[in-house]
């Protein structure tokens, strides 16, 4: 009788950590779309549950100190940092200011290159995580005319 009881103690212990860690990715999901959605650069550090990042050099933010179309800002992003997890880019004069979430293998270089939006001329801020902590870099963009629809 005890090998059957420790036998259903020990199944409902799996079935339970299985729910558990099945459940934060979902939870971890939810996070990210409420990030993309928030409305301040504080409001998406709360979104993902990040601390205040540190000011660093090492991270290089390349791009035009003037961008005459805000809908196609280029950026190049490199990150001199070992073992970085992930790059987040922010334009903070946006109306939601989270532009990129992207996380990296342990194998990745961390560098990037897109185009991004930009209302309103504004400071584009760089964090990266690396080595279990937040680092962070900023640039300012002047933009001639607003790539995002008012509203």
């Amino acid at each position: 009788m005890d090998d059957r009881r420790n036998f259903l103690r020990l199944a409902a212990a799996a079935s339970i950590a299985r729910l558990l860690a099945d459940a934060q990715p979902a939870l971890a999901g939810e996070r990210e779309v409420h990030a993309f959605s928030a409305a301040s650069p504080e409001s998406v550090y709360a979104a993902l549950g990040l601390s205040a990042p540190l000011a660093s050099t090492a991270i290089v933010i390349q791009g035009p100190d003037v961008a005459e179309n805000g809908a196609q800002v280029p950026l190049e992003v490199t990150v001199n940092l070992p073992r970085v997890q992930r790059i987040l880019l922010i334009g903070e004069g946006n109306r939601f200011p989270l532009l990129a979430d992207i996380r990296l293998g342990e194998r990745s270089k961390p560098w990037l290159e897109a185009k991004v939006k930009l209302a309103e001329s504004s400071r584009v801020r760089v964090i990266a995580e690396a080595d279990g902590r937040l680092y962070t870099a900023t640039r300012d963009v002047r933009v001639i005319v607003g790539g995002c629809l008012p509203g």
